[in-house]
């Protein structure tokens, strides 16, 4: 790891202050090994669209990097889709608490994911986290379902799907990781 001169520490304090173009701020971490500025402009590049980043831009990123980045983009938009197009319910036989309209309530929960919560993971413009998927399902009006149906479908959600919430994260960390190495 490298030791940071206090005049570049200096100025590093000095330029976060300025609105750096996330891909000018990456390149200036680069260059002066100022690692603690890595995560910020990786999580500004996942959420931003890749046109953005052409060889015309004079903010554009190296290759290496760039491919980093599309990778990372890919693999949570892959996690995106399995959740928003399968919506996940207990199977028929875990019955529990034991719901008489059953049927209604997983036709409710499914309608629910997909006009509720798959139009948010799929909005073009709001940035919505596969971790905010339980609170949302919590806060979502899902009228005509039982209540304690919905309760038992959140909590089987939190216990055997928990995984797939945190993947984002789990991605976006790995990059900043591997954007780290990079750059030492």
């Amino acid at each position: 790891m490298w030791e940071i001169a206090p005049g570049v520490e200096f100025a590093s304090t000095e330029l976060l202050k300025a609105n750096l173009h996330p891909g000018h701020r990456l390149h200036v971490a680069q260059q002066y090994g100022l690692l603690d500025w890595i995560e910020i402009p990786i999580r500004v590049l996942l959420n931003s669209p890749l046109e953005r980043y052409t060889e015309h831009s004079p903010n554009n990123l190296d290759f290496s990097l760039y491919m980093v980045i599309v990778t990372a983009k890919e693999s949570i938009a892959t996690a995106w889709k399995v959740l928003s197009h399968v919506p996940p319910f207990p199977t028929d036989t875990n019955n529990s608490p034991f719901c008489p309209q059953h049927a209604n309530c997983k036709r409710i929960w499914i309608e629910k994911w997909f006009l509720g919560l798959g139009r948010r993971i799929h909005h073009l413009t709001e940035n919505f986290s596969l971790a905010e998927i339980l609170q949302a399902l919590k806060e979502m009006d899902h009228r005509g379902m039982r209540e304690d149906c919905k309760k038992f479908v959140l909590e089987w959600m939190d216990e055997n799907l928990s995984y797939l919430f945190w993947k984002e994260e789990d991605l976006i960390q790995e990059t900043v990781a591997t954007v780290c190495t990079m750059f030492m």
